[in-house]
């Protein structure tokens, strides 16, 4: 086995590692919306949980199609998988954590402020 072969074993073992700790941030990031009320924000967690699910389904088509092809395989063609999936999946990842932050953020504002959607007794301790 190739030294290449060993570093693409490792970054298909890459993308489900990150694209689960992303869906469980974006799960955190849910639950902390439904806590505060803000069902806007936990849809858009819930609407990335999903995005980034078929997005590895369709990641896991293209390399189960690239590993049973019987065409000639080389590093060229190793690397044109990896651009053509990883690339796009880690962008997504990328995009998704950043989104649950900033949701996570604006949950929090939002709840700090009366009246938006703190209840009485929450806005008097503020």
């Amino acid at each position: 086995m190739f030294i290449y072969q060993v570093l693409l074993v490792a970054f298909a073992v890459s993308i489900p590692i990150t694209g689960l700790v992303v869906v469980l941030r974006l799960a955190w990031c849910a639950y902390q919306a439904l806590r505060g009320r803000e069902i806007k924000f936990a849809a858009f967690s819930v609407l990335g949980i999903v995005f980034l699910g078929g997005l590895f389904v369709a990641v896991l088509a293209v390399w189960f199609g690239y590993g049973v092809a019987h065409s000639k395989k080389d590093i060229w063609t190793d690397l044109t998988v990896i651009a053509l999936t990883g690339v796009p999946f880690y962008a997504a990842s990328f995009a998704l954590w950043r989104l649950a932050g900033n949701l996570l953020a604006a949950a929090k504002r939002r709840a700090v402020q009366p009246g938006l959607t703190a209840d009485v007794a929450q806005a008097a301790r503020h």
